[in-house]
């Protein structure tokens, strides 16, 4: 092992919506360490905006067909799964479309509330046959992690068509890693991080976003004091509830003995809580030893006979 007084990250080239980061150096291995962890969590868990739910007016399902619209509802659905969308808030808003014809209805066409803004506004939704020919939709946007299916949705009101939605800014990621000399060494590695996104963030800030994801949870691995007493505890509780429902035909005592419990009443192991010695030896056909040998296995499981 050596410091890190030498390591940095540097953005070698690209453009606003992609770039190749070096990072490095690294003790050796931990390149694909490090490159395939980063690459997992940039395109599963980064969170974005994607539109859940859209509703057409004069469509009453997905398979659609509107008046002087070329498209058909299902098409328009896939185009509107492109939209990008930027938004200062976090939770779910709404978002209207109203055009008429005729040519193209571009995202551009889409009215947003403050805050919020649609990146790839040139995206082609649908196109108008006349002038007669209006489009309206009622867009439901939402703020989630990765990619939902459409079925995960919940509809409320009639006439309303879910979306798949991908809510992940990160189209694309790549690496490589190479040698480096450190020093004398020259069995360090370098890795090379290709990130692509849709434009919603940068690569610099999509990279950020992976890094502070991956601090979190090794900082909870790290910490994990704590998490091991809880875990611990909530075993035993767990124990205990699945103790408390052992029946007396499970109890490792003679038949006997157990059918014996069973008419005197007792059921199952919580039917013990709170007993006392002298009710126990009222019951019927349990001796001196018979006795015993249940109180010995009533302590075992946690529960005190008075």
């Amino acid at each position: 092992m050596t410091d890190f007084t030498q390591f940095t990250i540097v953005k070698e080239k690209g453009t606003p919506n992609q770039g190749t980061f070096s990072i490095g150096p690294l003790f050796q291995g931990f390149g694909y360490t490090l490159g395939n962890s980063l690459r997992r969590t940039l395109l599963s868990s980064l969170s974005g905006w994607a539109v859940t739910q859209i509703k057409v007016t004069g469509a009453k399902h997905l398979f659609a067909s509107l008046k002087g619209v070329k498209e058909d509802v299902l098409e328009i659905v896939l185009n509107v799964k492109q939209l990008r969308i930027q938004a200062q808030k976090k939770g779910s808003f709404s978002m209207e479309l109203d055009k008429k014809g005729p040519g193209a209805v571009l995202a551009k066409d889409i009215k947003v509330p403050a805050g919020v803004k649609i990146v790839n506004k040139d995206l082609v939704l649908a196109h108008l046959a006349d002038k007669q020919t209006r489009l309206k939709i009622k867009f439901t946007v939402e703020y989630g992690v990765g990619y939902s299916l459409a079925k995960e949705h919940k509809l409320d009101k009639m006439g309303v068509i879910a979306v798949d939605a991908l809510y992940s800014p990160v189209v694309r990621v790549g690496y490589r890693v190479e040698s480096v000399r450190v020093g004398r060494k020259s069995n360090f590695d370098q890795l090379l991080l290709e990130v692509e996104t849709d434009g919603t963030v940068t690569p610099e800030e999509a990279v950020k976003q992976a890094a502070a994801i991956l601090r979190d949870v090794f900082a909870k691995i790290y910490d994990a004091k704590p998490g091991k007493k809880a875990a611990k505890k909530a075993a035993k509780t767990v124990a205990k509830k699945e103790d408390d429902d052992l029946l007396v035909d499970e109890f490792d005592l003679p038949a006997r003995l157990v059918n014996a419990l069973k008419k005197a009443g007792y059921r199952k192991l919580s039917d013990f809580q709170g007993a006392d010695k002298k009710a126990l030896e009222s019951i019927k056909n349990v001796g001196d030893k018979s006795l015993q040998e249940l109180i010995k296995f009533l302590e075992k499981k946690g529960v005190e006979v008075k």
